[in-house]
């Protein structure tokens, strides 16, 4: 799904998901734990907004481009297409009338954090030398 060519671009964005997805279901399971099942369902709903629009937008953004601009234009469309799918997705939650609204925002909250404590967690580790290469 991921289209980069850049294999550290993939596996940045990879593992960015997978956090997403691990604090999705923790939370849920939390709420659930704790306040039963409307509040782990909607702990679920709210992060798998977060999850399902950033699948999107990576999708769009990390497709290979000849061009910088290009990839400029491909990182403003994901984001565009991520701002409205958050929208929609929001407002179908809304319409239910069976979301309970803090576990629900709790989670979409924690899923960008995530997105952002990710690359942090797991920064590429620098080269290593070995005696041969020093010689």
């Amino acid at each position: 799904m991921i289209l980069t060519r850049d294999p550290e671009s993939r596996h940045l964005a990879a593992r960015i998901l997978s956090l997403q997805a691990i604090t999705t279901i923790t939370l849920a399971a939390v709420c659930y734990g704790v306040w039963g099942a409307r509040h782990g369902a909607s702990g679920l709903a709210g992060g798998a907004v977060g999850l399902a629009s950033n699948v999107v937008m990576i999708a769009l953004a990390l497709r290979p481009t000849r061009t910088a601009g290009g990839a400029l234009v491909r990182l403003a469309v994901g984001q565009a297409a991520k701002i409205g799918l958050v929208v929609a997705l929001i407002v179908i939650a809304a319409r239910t009338g069976k979301v309970a609204w803090p576990p629900f925002l709790g989670a979409y909250f924690v899923t960008l954090l995530a997105f952002w404590a990710a690359p942090m967690v797991w920064r590429p580790r620098p080269a290593t030398t070995t005696a041969q290469d020093k010689s």
